[in-house]
């Protein structure tokens, strides 16, 4: 059996998570990321309507998701580790007075219980060695049948040694952050045992469409790129 592998390019840079995306923030957003292209849609799509809900943007990042969700009527809480990437969201929400950032980690978390009737993770969960305390505290913060959503890069990915995400400064310096890999069993058992029930299970592939937007992902067309996952809490 073939593995995919890490790319062998030579000179790159191996950075801590945080560090890592303080250097990336300034130019995160620049449209180059494939995952947050096959990502994103599914996500919105998944949420629905928010209209009057309070939600948890939990890693934040730059407030990609506050303010798309701000911008459908729902009050925002996010929280990043990464003091330049709350930078860069404080700066994209600045308009809104339905949004609030803050800078933290999960372990920083001091809401009280059932606080959100959503909390909604992107590119967060593969960052983290142990996914429990993570999921713990998302159940622990969402009121009753409250909604989760997740999105991460497919495991498929850091299985098969891709297990980092790599971002390039102007000067063309590979940097790379390590990934852990959490398998969908995981999260299913986890699921289980916090009352977490899962309702939808999406895997984004890459496709034509994203090829050609991005050439670099030429001979990848067809795996899975994303693992996006909704769940309530409890039973309605």
């Amino acid at each position: 059996m073939g593995r995919l592998g890490p790319d062998d390019r030579p000179g790159y840079q191996t950075l801590e998570t945080i560090v890592g995306y303080d250097r990336w923030a300034p130019t995160y957003d620049n449209g180059s990321n494939p995952l947050i292209a096959v990502e994103q849609q599914v996500m919105l799509d998944l949420i629905g309507n928010v209209s009057g809900q309070k939600i948890l943007d939990l890693g934040c990042g730059t407030g990609r998701y506050s303010a798309l969700l701000a911008d459908k009527g729902a009050s925002i809480v996010g929280i990043d580790p990464s003091t330049e990437m709350v930078a860069q969201a404080r700066d994209k929400v600045s308009s809104l007075s339905s949004v609030s950032i803050s800078h933290g980690t999960i372990d920083d978390m001091r809401f009280e219980d059932g606080s959100f009737d959503v909390v909604v993770s992107a590119l967060v969960a593969s960052h983290l060695p142990d996914l429990d305390p993570f999921l713990r505290e998302v159940t622990r913060v969402l009121k009753s049948c409250g909604r989760f959503f997740l999105s991460d890069i497919h495991p498929y990915w850091a299985v098969s040694g891709h297990d980092y995400v790599e971002f390039f400064d102007p000067t063309g310096q590979e940097y790379r952050i390590p990934q852990h890999s959490h398998l969908i069993e995981e999260y299913w058992v986890l699921f289980k045992e916090l009352g977490l029930r899962l309702e939808e299970l999406r895997e984004p592939k890459i496709e034509s469409w994203l090829v050609e937007r991005l050439p670099f992902l030429d001979g990848y067309q067809g795996l899975p790129l994303a693992l996006i996952l909704s769940a309530s809490k409890g039973t309605l």
